[in-house]
């Protein structure tokens, strides 16, 4: 198959992670000439509006009652990036989505995003987290299922490690009383990675050319991404100081304080499931379970380490700077805090997009 023949189907695409993904694809000149059409799954009719931008891009409601349009709408392509949506039913949709794939029998290439951390995972404690090792064996097996042709053939399995921009979550804090409140101790570390370094991994992998779908280098593998360094919450509050010019302190919460932030205004837009993942995440932090860095893959294929923190911090500056309080005359009282305004967009480099919020999917 040519390269401009790829025909590409990305589901959850009204989270951040498919809309990076969907942005690199239509406007990074290493990937808009690499397929021929690029469709969209989202799971509400309200959502279509977060795609209107992008031009070219089929957008499809997805319907669990409608099994024939589910089929349909794989039958027109070859491969899919399958990304769980941060929903409770997760699991059951992507089954769902799994067992139409192989009906339609021409999605070769299948790429899934998984979280790091996820075998590790207890099914008692982190049950969040443990699923993911379920979806993965689903996603594997239509390799070993002759009755599926093609579905499947050329797999790819990307387990995401925690993304740095979920620290957006603390910027009252960062901003009101200059803190990253974080419920880990100040020994525990893990591995935070940008939203941009996973969307640029997941853009190549759906784009590479291979003999048997996907570029050899990437055709089997279960690739885990974490970030370029492993860093405790001191170590975090000291690159936030160095980016943003001002002192940042790391402060240590119980997981019942990190709730009660995250059910707050804060994470008024986080969904409950992904909430729970965030502290289950947390929790395999606080048992040593992420002390480790996992960057090869993207080493190899980009030749770099992806986003450092302090670039991380840097691009985000506006939204962790500590507010002062600014005195107008001797007669007034003192302003309250300034309220943040949007942080300045990320600078485009080989590793990074456009500056995102919080993520809604894996990581």
């Amino acid at each position: 198959m040519a390269p401009k023949d790829r025909k590409i189907l990305i589901t959850a695409a009204e989270g951040q992670t498919a809309r990076c993904l969907i942005e690199l694809l239509t406007t990074d000149e290493d990937y808009t000439d690499k397929y021929s059409a690029l469709s969209a799954l989202v799971f509400s009719e309200d959502a279509k509006t977060t795609l209107a931008e992008f031009e070219g891009v089929e957008v499809l409601v997805f319907d669990p009652n409608n099994e024939e349009l589910l089929v349909q709408a794989m039958e027109k392509v070859d491969t899919c990036m399958l990304i769980p949506p941060a929903r409770k039913d997760k699991a059951k949709i992507t089954r769902t989505l799994l067992e139409t794939a192989k009906k339609a029998k021409t999605v070769t290439n299948l790429v899934f995003l998984s979280s790091a951390g996820c075998d590790y995972a207890e099914k008692d404690k982190q049950p969040r987290l443990r699923e993911f090792v379920a979806l993965e064996t689903l996603a594997m097996a239509a390799k070993s299922d002759t009755s599926t042709e093609q579905t499947g053939h050329s797999p790819c399995i990307v387990r995401a490690g925690f993304y740095a921009e979920n620290l957006l979550l603390y910027t009252k804090q960062a901003q009101g009383e200059g803190k990253l409140p974080i419920p880990i101790d100040e020994h525990h570390k893990f591995a935070p990675i940008a939203l941009g370094d996973v969307a640029q991994l997941l853009a190549y992998i759906l784009t590479s050319q291979g003999p048997q779908g996907l570029a050899d280098e990437v055709r089997g593998q279960m690739i885990v991404a974490t970030g370029p360094i492993m860093v405790a919450g001191p170590e975090l509050a000291q690159a936030a100081s160095q980016a943003v010019g001002a002192k940042m302190e790391f402060q240590s919460i119980s997981e019942e304080e990190a709730m009660t932030i995250l059910s707050s205004e804060q994470g008024a837009e986080v969904d409950e499931a992904e909430k729970e993942y965030l502290l289950e995440y947390y929790s395999l932090v606080r048992e040593g379970k992420t002390n480790y860095v996992s960057n090869s893959a993207f080493q190899a294929i980009f030749g770099h380490r992806g986003q450092e923190l302090s670039e991380f911090f840097q691009a985000y500056s506006g939204e962790f700077k500590p507010k002062r309080r600014r005195i107008e005359s001797a007669s007034k009282p003192s302003g309250g805090m300034a309220k943040g305004g949007k942080a300045t967009p990320m600078k485009k480099t080989r590793s990074s997009t456009s500056k995102m919020s919080i993520d809604e999917e894996a990581g």
